[in-house]
């Protein structure tokens, strides 16, 4: 079991990122199609928790994680590896 730390975080904002990037997707686009807002893809692809919580990593729910997938055209195991 992996335990959700500011590394996995990181790594999943980088799996997020990246398939992000290469489709061509703003973040605020992205945003639109996973149904979260712009600020939520910038704390997820940052690793970062809340402005309020801002020493701790970010640790989406899985409706993010699934909305964030089909958006990216991507598994949300894909993401969460």
């Amino acid at each position: 079991m992996v335990s959700w730390d500011e590394t996995t975080a990181r790594a999943f904002g980088d799996r997020v990122r990246s398939p992000r990037q290469e489709a061509g997707l703003s973040q605020e686009s992205l945003a639109y199609r996973a149904g979260i807002t712009k600020n939520q893809v910038q704390l997820i692809e940052a690793g970062r928790g809340s402005a309020r919580e801002s020493d701790l990593p970010s640790n989406p729910r899985m409706r993010t994680v699934f909305g964030l997938a089909d958006a990216l055209g991507v598994s949300p195991g894909g993401l969460l590896e």
